[in-house]
């Protein structure tokens, strides 16, 4: 009998142990709604890194930088002739002028780490070459079979390189003129494909080409149309 007594205490204590363990589990309050882990296990065991919010952006690379000017107007003398040369760059972009009051060439390209190589439109044969510093502009011209090496230091207006447009009785007309620091000047005027020598220029001022009048503009007002046409 005192064996079976005791067998029935131990009984219950055993009983009273594993009530109070599901009490204790089933009684455990609930995680609030919404709440989440900052951190989500990885299968390898490591805690992968928090969520990155929405307006975190990666920074851009560095950008190399041209060296080239974004604006610049040289003008200057052609080695071993009478002509003069002018050219101008704007934001990546350069136009180039060639004349020596019987013959002109425009040309037109591009600039970059401090060189221009320009060519004149519809397939005419003229190529410039240049290598740019802050004193100016160097290098070389060949217009068809001849071949020319210049220098043009760097001018500011009302020096430099002027463009007018216009029509002569129903005939197109182009000129162009140069204009250097010592007053030393240059031009043509095509007109319907035919070329002569153009009027003498003021900066600012107006010309006469067969009682037509023109007003011959600095590099900034046709850039864009000798560039991108």
């Amino acid at each position: 009998m005192k064996a079976l007594g005791l067998g029935v205490l131990t009984g219950v204590l055993i009983a009273t142990v594993a009530v109070s363990l599901v009490f204790a589990l089933t009684d455990r309050p609930a995680a609030p709604a919404g709440a989440r882990a900052v951190f989500i296990e990885e299968p390898s065991g490591q805690a992968a890194a928090p969520e990155r919010t929405p307006d975190a952006t990666p920074a851009a690379p560095p950008r190399s930088e041209d060296p080239t000017p974004d604006k610049g107007d040289f003008a200057g003398r052609v080695a071993r002739s009478g002509a003069l040369v002018a050219l101008s760059v704007r934001q990546g972009k350069a136009v180039g002028y060639f004349c020596d009051g019987r013959r002109e060439v425009w040309m037109s390209g591009a600039a970059r780490d401090n060189r221009v190589t320009l060519t004149a439109p519809r397939g005419g044969k003229a190529l410039m070459t240049a290598a740019l510093d802050e004193d100016g502009a160097t290098g070389d011209l060949v217009l068809g079979e001849d071949a020319f090496r210049f220098t043009a230091p760097v001018v500011e207006r009302p020096s430099g390189l002027y463009r007018a447009t216009g029509q002569v009785r129903g005939a197109s007309v182009v000129g162009g003129w140069i204009v250097l620091p010592d007053g030393r000047q240059v031009g043509a005027v095509n007109v319907g494909g035919v070329e002569r020598p153009a009027p003498r220029l003021v900066p600012g001022g107006e010309v006469l080409v067969d009682d037509v009048t023109l007003e011959p503009e600095p590099v900034d007002a046709f850039m864009e149309e000798l560039t991108d046409g």
